[in-house]
């Protein structure tokens, strides 16, 4: 016989929970948040320090943990689980405080390259001829980037008169990134091939990054995300 599950006002058969979940692949957001709650489980936490995490939400509405309570059971969450799902946001910030943000200096050493922004102009042609040609007319100053590339540019540059960035180097194809973390700025680069492309860049600026409170988050969630992928791996496969 099929169990049937209350999503909140509505009633579900088992078997419609598990061909939603597997239509719209969901599963595995629910392999990771069983891999995260086993470890989330185990950490203590007060309900001081709960009320403080929700402070700003317990500021306009004082009942705000007890509506939520309510909101868990009528979803189905069983009464001795209501607390830890409750308490699971700030749960998870301490986890991944107590976890991650000590690792978070060697991971900036180790991905800085990559984590290094540029600013700079590209026009992309499959004509391998043409981007020649418009080197040249570049290189000579005959013309502007923004002009050719507006006429000229396939890719998605053509918008912007060939200007893009800030970007992430990791975010470039290699052979791009490799070309602009040498580039002159202010200096036209020959045409290169890049996916049976013709491309000629001009770096505009090189941003270092630095490892601020924001790149902290990012490491931190990063790190975070890729532990998650190895404990799905370790306890599912």
């Amino acid at each position: 016989m099929s169990v049937a599950v209350n999503v909140g006002k509505r009633e579900l058969q088992g078997d419609e929970l598990f061909s939603l979940l597997s239509g719209h692949n969901l599963w595995p957001q629910v392999m990771e948040a069983m891999v995260v709650d086993r470890v989330l489980r185990a950490l203590t936490c007060s309900t001081g320090a709960i009320e403080d995490y929700f402070a700003s939400e317990l500021a306009r509405d004082s009942a705000f943990l007890e509506k939520k309570r309510a909101q868990l059971l009528l979803e189905g969450v069983k009464e001795g689980d209501a607390d830890f799902y409750i308490s699971r946001p700030f749960r998870l910030q301490l986890f991944k405080e107590q976890r991650f943000a000590p690792l978070v200096g060697s991971a900036f050493l180790k991905m800085k390259a990559g984590l290094d922004s540029v600013l700079f102009s590209m026009l992309r042609n499959r004509d391998h001829e043409l981007t020649r040609e418009l080197f040249f007319r570049l290189e000579s100053g005959e013309e502007s980037f923004d002009s050719l590339a507006a006429r000229y540019a396939e890719g998605k540059e053509a918008e912007s008169g060939g200007r893009l960035g800030p970007m992430e180097m990791k975010q470039l194809h290699p052979l791009l990134a490799s070309l602009l973390s040498t580039a002159q700025p202010g200096v036209v680069n020959p045409p290169v091939v890049i996916d049976g492309f013709g491309v000629i860049t001009l770096l505009h600026e090189k941003r270092g990054a630095r490892l601020d409170d924001a790149m902290t988050a990012y490491l931190v969630d990063q790190l975070f995300r890729e532990w998650v992928k190895g404990e799905v791996l370790a306890f599912f496969y």
